[in-house]
């Protein structure tokens, strides 16, 4: 009896023990900061909505409007033959294959499955269709692509025939417009073959959606786009900063005035707008290589853009821009800022310094570093740069004499090229053609017979990797000869949301590269 009590008092004793254990833990996993239970998880609203703004809307058409930020949203919803990348490099679109036959003709080859937003095929009538409408229209924007095309021929459904009345350097690039519908007319909202569809467009704004006819659709982004309409950029700023927009364009490097510094992210890149001295080759003191060595060891860019253009553009030394795919990081472009360096350039090519003034016998004549540098008179940033120019190398005795010279003076040196230094600038295009400053007839008067017979070599090659190959040549010969000295580009601004994602990579082309994978982070 005693011995059965016993055992009963110590499984009691051993429930006991078992049960605070049990207890113990029980108390401190549901304290723990490692337990399921407490594991806090944060919820993240994604909006999938992008709210954009343009303002003066004129016409959604991109062979009539006059407006840019329209040219760049319809590049959502039109498509062309070939497209440019962000590093600037030409790459398929419609166009399946092109293949150069001779000099002035292409084969063109469209992409068989591409459809319509209306789930119409396209076809080969719809390229003529396109080209003739911009042929007849030289205001729009891309009548410059195709006014010289001679000639067009439907070989099929999808392959059509292209002859040009010249030989044009890099054509491909002008297959960049896009193309429209034949058949445009029989529907009541605009139709394209691009990623995005027009939903309804009003007074106030235009509603994008998927086109769930486009041939590669992602099934993991699914946002639409709202484009609001401003009657004015003042508009268009106010909604940016009031938040009803997410995303902005613009050339306004002051836009700190207008929508303040805080609140949201900013990307700058360069634009089109390439300013350059160039040097008449054919001046009896121009032509000496020493000297344009060391004017481009006088110059301080980076002073002229931060003082005179108060940092709103960019240095740049080369007419392609820095992060064109045939730059890349083959060449490092620098400007070596080096007074004394200066000198002993001119000392050694037998220059001789006295009272502040350089000096040295040239076919029996005592030529002095007194050189006259041309600038348009009703240019007046180029007038500050100009006089900034001269500050600069005076300090290595080099007497620059700015001339503000007329509008059809300055016309005249463009045209006939009889000026001493010109400081100037382009509009850069698209395309990596560099006969401008290369070619036959160049405004520096510059001839070279390696980069000329580069330049004939690039007409007929194809290979990319050789292509990038012969440019670096031409850089290299460049910096060797000196024949221009770039300056500076534009500044140009996109403005976003900081809840914004996705990557934002514009350039002069395009601003919306990979839209489709863009969200709102709220």
């Amino acid at each position: 009896m005693k011995k059965d009590r016993l055992e009963i008092l110590v499984s009691i004793f051993v429930l006991l023990i078992v049960s605070g254990v049990i207890y113990f833990l029980v108390q401190n996993y549901s304290k723990g900061e490692t337990t399921d239970s407490n594991i806090k998880y944060e919820t993240i609203s994604v909006n999938s909505n992008i709210k954009l703004g343009i303002s003066e809307y004129d016409d959604i058409n991109p062979y009539t409007t006059k407006n840019k930020y329209i040219l760049y949203l319809d590049q959502l919803i039109y498509e062309p033959l070939l497209t440019i990348s962000s590093d600037y490099n030409i790459e398929n679109c419609l166009a399946n294959e092109i293949s150069k036959i001779d000099s002035k003709v292409y084969i063109i080859k469209l992409k068989e499955d591409v459809m319509w937003s209306d789930g119409t095929s396209l076809s080969s009538k719809d390229i003529d269709f396109s080209i003739n409408e911009l042929k007849q229209n030289n205001d729009s924007p891309y009548y410059e692509n195709v006014k010289d095309i001679e000639k067009v021929e439907l070989i099929d459904a999808h392959t059509i025939r292209i002859e040009l009345n010249k030989e044009i350097p890099f054509f491909e690039y002008n297959l960049i417009f896009p193309i429209i519908c034949v058949n445009q007319e029989e529907n009541n909202i605009p139709i394209g073959t691009g990623r995005y569809k027009i939903n309804q467009i009003d007074n106030n704004k235009i509603e994008i959606c998927l086109n769930e006819n486009y041939r590669e659709i992602s099934k993991e982004y699914k946002n639409t786009i709202t484009v609001y309409l401003y009657n004015s950029m003042g508009e268009l700023y106010n909604a940016f900063k009031n938040e009803d927009i997410d995303l902005i364009y613009t050339q306004n490097t002051n836009i700190e005035e207008y929508i303040g510094s805080i609140g949201y992210e900013k990307k700058e890149y360069p634009g089109r707008e390439y300013d350059y001295i160039a040097f008449n080759l054919e001046n009896s003191i121009l032509k000496n290589i020493e000297v344009r060595q060391a004017i481009l060891l006088g110059l301080q860019p980076e002073k002229i853009v931060n003082s005179v253009l108060e940092s709103k553009a960019y240095t740049a030394y080369f007419p392609l821009e820095e992060n064109n795919y045939l730059i890349g990081n083959t060449t490092n472009f620098q400007y070596e800022e080096n007074t004394e360096k200066a000198k002993k350039v001119l000392d050694s090519a037998g220059w001789d310094y006295e009272n502040g003034d350089w000096k040295k016998e040239i076919n029996g004549k005592i030529e002095r570093l007194n050189i006259k540098l041309s600038v348009n008179s009703n240019n007046k940033q180029r007038i500050d740069v100009a006089k900034e120019i001269a500050m600069q190398l005076k300090e290595i005795g080099i007497n620059i004499v700015v001339e503000e010279v007329s509008e059809a003076q300055y016309k005249n040196y463009l045209e006939n090229h009889n000026y001493e230094i010109l400081l100037t600038g382009i509009y850069s295009s698209l395309s990596p053609d560099l006969t401008y400053f290369f070619g036959d007839g160049n405004l520096a008067n510059y001839k070279n017979d390696e980069i000329s017979s580069i330049l004939s070599e690039l007409k007929n090659i194809k290979d990319k990797k050789l292509i990038k190959q012969k440019y670096s040549k031409i850089i290299e010969l460049y910096n060797k000869d000196i024949p221009y000295i770039g300056l500076y580009r534009n500044k140009n601004l996109i403005a976003y949301s900081s809840n914004l994602r996705g990557e934002i990579t514009p350039n002069n082309y395009g601003i919306y590269y990979n839209i489709n994978e863009w969200y709102i982070q709220n």
